[in-house]
């Protein structure tokens, strides 16, 4: 009695040991994939090969069906898309049966866990050949810059900006020639925000210090996971102070070239038309005094010399003037 019973014991666990390998013949480990904002993913079906396959299905999850595709006769790669989203692609390679999907333009709310299950569905039952987790964790850079602000009380600041990066542990470093600043007495003014696409920004104030001769250089060094390297900017405190601001002065210059540049046109429009209105004078006297004029002139300076009789005008001889005896 008691060997029928271990017998039946043994054959349950069998049973179920068996039906446990039957309906997940293959589970593999999950992976984890670091991919880049707006780059591609390959997620990997793998599952064990069977040769007596008529139909089977390869479905993509997470949190929902993503993606499902049926196989009909797979040696003769033919197969049925039920449903795929628009930035998904399944790739099948019929010569090693290889299944797999394709995530197109990452995204950060595109970050998770995707569950490829493979089960062949004909012949019955249905069976599950191979169901693969992998997490895909999308990362974007940031974005660093570095500019001059003003604060209400009128003095100038240095403003570190580290734009759409995810995720947000992000490493952060005040440098004032060559040398690191402590950050509890250079930082005024913190400022960490989230983007409506996930990503996340982070602002850092320092003010500056009294400057005397030369100008300073201030750097802003920060480090993130998606980085192969830090990433670091640098400005002069000269850029910030309005006396060495060579943008502004070169807006005065420019205004003062043009202003010069109109009076001289000016002056040079006003010459011309004065020239031209000289020589136009200057003509209209000499064609009123012609020869006829002349010689109407000449006659009438006789006839009056001829009523005095013979007394004519004499010329006047030049005076001379002695100089005194040096």
């Amino acid at each position: 009695m008691c060997l029928s019973l271990i017998c039946c014991g043994w054959m349950h666990l069998a049973l179920v040991f068996a039906f446990g390998n039957t309906t997940h013949a293959s589970l593999n480990k999950s992976t984890t994939l670091y991919i880049h904002q707006g780059k591609s993913a390959n997620v990997s079906c793998n599952y064990n090969l069977t040769n007596d396959i008529d139909i089977f299905s390869v479905q993509l999850h997470r949190n929902q069906t993503m993606c499902s595709y049926i196989y009909v006769n797979s040696w003769t790669n033919q197969s049925c898309k039920n449903y795929c989203h628009h930035q998904i692609r399944c790739i099948w390679i019929p010569e090693t049966r290889e299944a797999s999907f394709e995530l197109l333009n990452l995204q950060i709310n595109d970050s998770g866990t995707y569950r490829c299950t493979v089960k062949r569905s004909a012949p019955p039952p249905e069976i599950i050949l191979g169901e693969e987790r992998t997490r895909v964790q999308v990362i974007a850079r940031p974005v660093l810059s570095m500019s001059c602000v003003k604060i209400p009380d009128g003095s100038s600041m240095m403003l570190c900006s580290s734009e759409r990066f995810y995720p947000h542990s992000l490493e952060q470093l005040w440098i004032r020639d060559g040398e690191i600043l402590n950050s509890s007495n250079s930082h005024k003014h913190f400022n960490y925000s989230t983007n409506p696409d996930g990503s996340f920004t982070q602002k850092s104030y320092l003010e500056l210090a009294p400057q005397m001769f030369a100008a300073t250089i201030y750097s802003c060094w920060i480090n993130h996971s998606s980085l192969n390297e830090p990433l670091m900017v640098n400005l002069s405190s000269s850029s910030c102070d309005e006396r060495w601001d060579l943008s502004s002065w070169a807006v005065t210059l420019g205004f003062v070239f043009s202003a010069v540049l109109t009076a001289i046109f000016i002056i040079a429009v006003m010459c011309k038309c004065y020239r031209r209105a000289h020589q136009q004078s200057v003509s209209a006297v000499d064609v009123s005094v012609t020869p006829e004029l002349v010689y109407q002139t000449h006659l009438q300076s006789e006839m009056l010399y001829s009523t005095l009789g013979v007394h004519h005008p004499v010329q006047c001889s030049p005076v001379r003037v002695h100089s005194p005896p040096h």
